[in-house]
């Protein structure tokens, strides 16, 4: 027999189908993405994190409060119910404040404002410039050390919105938050 008739005989083994693969490729993708909306849905909970709730040392300090915290600023009793209101971005407030030493300093501050459920925004944004012309108030008061100083901020930040509120009407105004404040 020669080498051709040899070969000839034998079977030739069949070529690997790519379908294995791919199969194999789309398992391991959907078991992939199963697994990460899993962890994302069910992990906090694992953790023994609620979603939604904040972290202990944030309502320790929600719970705490200030004394002299209005409305405004301090969550009411019994008020968890996880809504967020629309809220609005007041322009700049830029002041000069006087220091100690009779230095002049400036000062930037940008307040965001969450309007109280029930209260159209276009309401609200009447009364905003009376809520702006006390914060103005009220910062150029204040020397400046005391606006500068960190130990003084959570006072001045519940004064500067008991201010606001006050000015433009607690039942318009859930919450005053600083979400800017730059001291020079």
């Amino acid at each position: 027999m020669s080498d051709h008739e040899e070969t000839a005989a034998e079977p030739k083994a069949p070529k690997k189908s790519r379908l294995g693969l791919v199969l194999a490729t789309v398992v391991v993708v959907v078991l992939v993405t199963g697994a990460a909306v899993a962890g994302t849905l069910f992990g906090p909970t694992l953790l023994g994190h609620k979603p939604g709730k904040a972290d202990s040392a944030d309502q320790a300090d929600d719970e705490a409060g200030d004394d002299d915290a209005s409305p405004t600023t301090a969550k009411k009793k019994g008020e968890d119910d996880g809504k967020i209101g629309e809220s609005v971005e007041m322009n700049p407030i830029l002041v000069d404040a006087r220091a100690k030493d009779g230095e002049l300093h400036h000062l930037k501050v940008v307040l965001a404002i969450e309007i109280a459920e029930g209260t159209p925004k276009d309401e609200f944004m009447r009364y905003s410039p009376r809520g702006r012309e006390a914060a103005v108030a009220y910062l150029r008061s204040r020397a400046f050390d005391d606006l500068a100083s960190p130990e003084k901020y959570n006072g001045v930040r519940a004064e500067l919105a008991k201010v606001f509120g006050d000015a433009v009407g607690a039942k318009r105004v859930a919450r005053v938050m600083i979400i800017d404040y730059v001291a020079q």
